[in-house]
């Protein structure tokens, strides 16, 4: 389109890329406004449209770019991931693998599930993560969390909850963005992003960046404004990109990004994937399917999870630490005398698998 109904340049729009503003695949906001269409939480039911400061149509006070968050500088410090860490499970302490003898140099620690329990939360702030889990690796604390949580933090919330629980390390602030939504909305989280980015530099401890966007290049600019901060460590949350089969699409390109700005002094890893992802070499794992998959009797074994009663693997022997000779038959047989304990080998070998068939990539 050279011109649309608001009579400005598509081409030329100041705010995203053709078409203009607030648009969702090809469809105008601008046009459907025009003819008369209402979008629920846009313009229905309130009786003003709230992306009018940023309309073609909404008047002289419009701005005349997306207002871009002044950004700081600091000298952060590498994470240096491990090739797998593991996510656990912060209100089942069968996840919680260092408390039978396996040792593990650091895990993830999921905020939301301690901001969605406020005994556990209460005990971890008085106590800090390292003293209330009993771990003395190295704790990274997720900031990935469901959307309805997303908008109930704000920064000083999440400085003062970070200062009391003492991570190692923290990821940078989550948000929501979606494909099929006006961009607008994904634009206004994906510059908060990196605002909070921003706030996040007085904190003094290593920070993990993290790749977000509903398109490529949102990605692009948030990744960019991250690396202009100092960031050097970065994870990409990338379950539904795996289950969309997107991941290899996107993937490529945010290392190049990546690349682009830190030539090869970065780390990436993937958040909540941890399968089938032979050609990644160089990148990082972390997911909680460790366990997950045990407590429903699935076995990890060379790079797949099977069910226990697979004859793929049923009378395979296994002499990993927790197997010591077992076959995954035997787990069965255990499944029906001591649950508890068969769920604890079973996650112990997936969790030891795993991390092997990743160092062995």
């Amino acid at each position: 389109m050279k011109k649309g109904k608001c009579k400005a340049n598509c081409e030329k729009c100041p705010y995203f890329k053709r078409p203009c503003v607030g648009c969702v695949i090809e469809t105008c906001l601008v046009d459907k406004c025009i003819k008369g269409t209402s979008y629920t939480g846009i313009t229905h039911p309130k009786s003003f449209c709230r992306l009018r400061p940023y309309c073609p149509m909404g008047g002289k006070d419009r701005p005349s770019r997306m207002l871009i968050p002044s950004l700081g500088r600091k000298q952060i410090t590498r994470v240096r991931f491990s090739k797998f860490i593991p996510e656990i499970d912060i209100t089942d302490q069968r996840s919680w693998v260092w408390k039978d003898g396996f040792q593990v140099s650091a895990v993830f620690v999921p905020l939301w599930q301690l901001f969605a329990n406020e005994s556990i939360l209460s005990q971890a702030l008085n106590k800090g993560l390292h003293d209330y889990l009993g771990f003395d690796g190295k704790i990274l604390l997720s900031t990935v969390m469901p959307d309805e949580l997303i908008d109930k933090l704000g920064t000083e919330d999440y400085i003062r909850l970070i200062e009391n629980l003492r991570p190692d390390a923290t990821m940078v602030p989550d948000n929501y963005t979606y494909t099929d939504v006006p961009l607008y909305q994904s634009w206004s989280q994906t510059i908060r992003l990196v605002s909070l980015a921003n706030n996040f530099l007085k904190l003094d401890i290593p920070l993990i960046g993290l790749v977000k966007g509903a398109n490529l290049r949102q990605m692009d600019w948030a990744v960019r404004k991250q690396v202009e901060m100092g960031f050097v460590s970065f994870a990409m949350p990338a379950r539904e990109l795996f289950e969309e089969e997107m991941l290899d699409y996107f993937l490529p390109l945010v290392t190049l990004a990546l690349k682009r700005g830190l030539r090869n002094d970065f780390e990436l890893l993937l958040y909540g994937v941890g399968v089938k992802l032979w050609r990644y070499k160089d990148i990082s794992l972390s997911n909680l399917s460790w366990f997950l998959r045990a407590k429903h009797g699935e076995y990890y074994w060379d790079g797949l999870f099977y069910d226990l009663r697979d004859p793929v693997i049923r009378f395979e022997e296994c002499y990993c630490e927790a197997c010591r000779g077992m076959m995954p038959q035997d787990i069965i047989d255990l499944w029906l005398e001591d649950k508890e304990r068969a769920v604890k080998i079973l996650a112990f070998h997936n969790l030891l698998d795993l991390s092997r068939w990743q160092r062995r990539r």
